[in-house]
């Protein structure tokens, strides 16, 4: 049996960022699977729909929304695409017969699955900002909006999916009695593989520049270091609304010459991976960084706060506290003046991402399809 199933996300490359990624890396696999047809709606550039196949058994359909950056969604953007993407779907599911829908994120795209409930079984995976609670441009909208509709998408679900304990408890905070399994991101070996380090101490943040991933204790980090007499380099991959503030926080703190500003990087960043000692994400909420797995992969430990990173640590970095420049500090300086630890969770780290092919998160999900359907025949 063939399942025919509608997949949903208004993010994928050149567009979006984590989410974005693990889309491309899962359809790469499910499109091996001779049982699988799946039609992917997404969010495209330009001013019109353009549709491309990625395998004979995948089709992605790319609905324009005008956008100023290709990682960062603003309020405007997000609807507009929502509107065309939901008139798009009702045209397709009327052409097409879909077996279940899979959509990524409760909302904007989970709205869409909510919408056809009655004709269309659906699983939505829980990304993070979609979890009222997790991002701070949110706040005032979660207890009024965004909360309600996350419980009507999530109760209306046949299936939902977290991509770490983490996200699942905050989302819990919503509805109580949520169930949900973990499916975790996983990692590509072959692309991201461990470099040589430059000469002077280097960290590496990989990244969209915003206040969630707590960058600025980062920097007050590097200057608390270079107070007490030790130089940390720092590169940074990412841009967004936080990277002119922390141009001019470096610039007037004396820190220029140490940070290289790079803005968003494609092909560019297995190099950059290479070239660091550590990897820091000092985030106040993170559900499963990219960034972080593709560390690991390049033989990098992390420093990292207790997020849903902290579930893939398993002896490879270190735990920091959230909002503190001075815990990031004592962890850079524990790396820099004790080279053993820094190889011991450098090797760990590989091992830890060889451990994680997108194989198996493929498996898993086709395994919940196919729970979807007994369920739906019973």
């Amino acid at each position: 049996m063939t399942l025919r199933i509608l997949m949903v996300n208004y993010e994928y490359p050149p567009i979006g960022g984590g989410s974005a990624n693990a889309t491309l890396y899962l359809l790469r696999e499910l499109g091996a699977r001779p049982d699988l047809r799946i039609d992917l709606v997404t969010g495209g550039i330009g001013d019109r729909l353009d549709i491309e196949s990625l395998t004979p058994s995948i089709r992605i359909h790319r609905v324009p929304v005008p956008k100023k950056e290709m990682h960062y969604w603003t309020a405007r953007e997000l609807a507009t695409w929502f509107l065309r993407a939901r008139t798009y779907c009702e045209n397709l599911i009327r052409q097409e017969t879909f077996d279940l829908g899979h959509y990524w994120s409760g909302w904007p795209s989970g709205i869409i699955g909510h919408r056809h409930r009655a004709r269309i079984p659906y699983l939505v995976s829980l990304r993070g900002s979609d979890v009222p609670g997790y991002n701070p441009r949110l706040r005032v909208l979660d207890p009024v909006l965004f909360k309600p509709v996350a419980r009507a998408v999530w109760k209306g679900a046949a299936a939902v999916t977290c991509v770490s304990e983490n996200l699942g408890a905050l989302a819990r905070k919503t509805m109580a009695d949520l169930r949900f399994d973990v499916v975790r991101n996983a990692v590509d070996c072959e692309r991201f593989r461990p470099g040589t380090p430059d000469k002077a101490f280097t960290a590496i943040f990989a990244g969209r520049l915003i206040e969630r991933k707590g960058v600025p204790y980062l920097f007050r980090a590097l200057r608390l270091l270079a107070d007490d007499g030790r130089i940390c380099r720092l590169l940074v991959a990412g841009s967004g609304p936080e990277r002119e503030r922390m141009e001019r926080y470096a610039l007037d703190n004396g820190l220029r010459d140490q940070v290289e500003f790079y803005g968003v990087v494609g092909d560019e960043l297995p190099a950059l991976y290479g070239r660091a000692h550590v990897f820091v994400l000092p985030a106040l909420e993170e559900a499963l960084s990219n960034a972080a797995l593709e560390a690991l992969a390049s033989g990098l430990p992390l420093i990292t706060t207790r997020t849903g990173v902290e579930e893939i640590l398993d002896d490879s970095g270190l735990l920091i506290r959230r909002k503190s420049a001075e815990s990031i500090a004592e962890a850079l300086g524990r790396y820099i003046d004790d080279p053993a630890l820094l190889a011991a969770h450098a090797g760990r780290a590989r091992a830890n991402a060889e451990a994680m092919p997108w194989s198996d998160v493929a498996d898993r999900y086709v395994t919940i399809y196919h729970e979807m359907m007994k369920a739906g025949a019973r």
